[in-house]
């Protein structure tokens, strides 16, 4: 069936070429958000119309271990969410007939709304399209997953090493994408959080395609942990890469960004909110299937802020184009291993010499190295013979309005490019 060959295969073509024109239209997604559904602070509408307004073409909502469809109350308390003026504002934002209410026991309750009502009042045909997911969380430590077009909730397990869990949830994924005849994808979602899941487990799961390489989450590692032994997401990605190429060239792992989005009331470094990261895709329409296809192709590319164009990808190498912003200056580094890396590691140590519970191993400087720095905004790299692979990181000096952490600049990266 085509939807289990979409979810297990990609094609030599599509691995070793991407080419989109200057005239590409680019669709921009969030693939990870939360809502009152689960554990976000702003009813399922709020978050939607955020995305929709600001200039999202698609978001997928992914609630923990959960559909979107039961009819769920909450209630209406000064406490906590939602509170009695958020309920107002959704008054005013949506009207009196949108909102609904009841009362239980004399608690005043809201009536959270389902997908379908929010795909009926949000979705316009090549404009705005909503997509259903979960964040498969496992219960107690453990990775979370977000399955992205899903038609029934996957459910979550607990007291199993990550391996097993990851395992599992992907399976679960491409065994109803085959039941269902319809396209799913399976996320692997910051690895630096909590305890979620380390180098040397995404190397066993060789079945994971996609992973975040950016979470606008606060409480997620992105640039690494020190005191944990966590790596940044880069680096993982670099090491994954090299291990799983020298192997296999057609196992690709690409990098994702999502803002992982639970807070709207309360905006600033340290909330979860919306805006820090997304996700641009080349597909050839807005259509769930037209866009998890590009996805799982790597016919995209994550930024918390910079544009890019004109991407070009080959057996010859890498190029694309930086939409300036005036009096910004962006710096891209060309990242790859060559061939032959040296595949030696050593334990991670502490200050106090001990190699933390969940820390990942130390692999040779020569994994992930930058085969080439510019300034130019027509970035391009030749290959030369020796390489492996080759991906692009993108900085400004633009600090990012409401970064992730502080001092934060804005960011792109382009999917690695696999060297003949």
């Amino acid at each position: 069936m085509r939807q289990v060959v979409f979810v297990l295969l990609l094609s030599m073509s599509a691995i070793l070429a991407f080419q989109v024109s200057a005239q590409a239209e680019w669709y921009k997604g969030a693939i990870h958000v939360h809502s009152l559904r689960s554990d976000g602070d702003g009813a399922p509408e709020v978050p939607v119309a955020w995305y929709k307004d600001h200039g999202w073409n698609f978001v997928c909502v992914t609630e923990h271990n959960q559909k979107q469809d039961d009819e769920r109350f909450r209630p209406i308390t000064p406490e906590k969410q939602p509170a009695p003026a958020q309920v107002k504002i959704l008054r005013d934002q949506f009207g009196d007939d949108w909102v609904e209410t009841k009362v239980e026991n004399g608690q005043e309750m809201l009536r959270l709304k389902t997908y379908d009502e929010m795909k009926a009042h949000f979705e316009e045909e090549g404009e705005f399209l909503l997509i259903h997911g979960e964040e498969i969380t496992s219960l107690g430590k453990g990775p979370h997953v977000c399955a992205l077009n899903i038609v029934d909730v996957i459910p979550a397990d607990r007291d199993k090493d990550a391996v097993t869990l990851a395992r599992m949830y992907h399976n679960a994924v491409t065994e109803q994408c085959a039941a269902k005849n319809q396209p799913m994808i399976a996320v692997l979602n910051h690895p630096n959080f909590a305890e979620s899941v380390t180098i040397e487990e995404i190397l066993e799961l060789k079945e994971y395609r996609l992973f975040e390489v950016f979470n606008g989450h606060p409480g997620v590692n992105n640039w690494g942990h020190v005191e944990n032994g966590y790596p940044s997401t880069d680096r993982i990605w670099d090491v994954v890469l090299s291990f799983r190429l020298m192997e296999d060239k057609t196992n690709v792992l690409y990098g994702l960004a999502s803002d992982d989005t639970h807070n709207y009331i309360n905006w600033g470094t340290g909330n979860a909110n919306p805006g820090r990261g997304w996700l641009m895709v080349d597909a050839d329409s807005l259509q769930a299937d037209a866009l998890l296809e590009a996805i799982e192709a790597g016919k995209c590319y994550p930024s918390t802020g910079i544009v890019l164009d004109a991407i070009e990808s080959s057996d010859t190498g890498l190029s694309f184009s930086i939409q300036a912003e005036s009096g910004v200056k962006y710096t891209t580094r060309f990242i790859g291993s060559r061939k032959g890396f040296s595949t030696k590691t050593t334990p991670y140590l502490d200050k106090k010499g001990k190699t933390p519970s969940r820390a990942s191993l130390v692999y040779d400087d020569s994994i992930g190295v930058v085969l080439a720095e510019t300034t130019d905004l027509n970035p391009s790299y030749r290959f030369e013979g020796d390489e492996l692979y080759v991906r692009a990181a993108i900085v400004s000096d633009k600090l990012h309005p409401n970064a992730f952490a502080k001092g934060d600049y804005e960011m792109a990266w382009v999917q690695p490019v696999v060297a003949p």
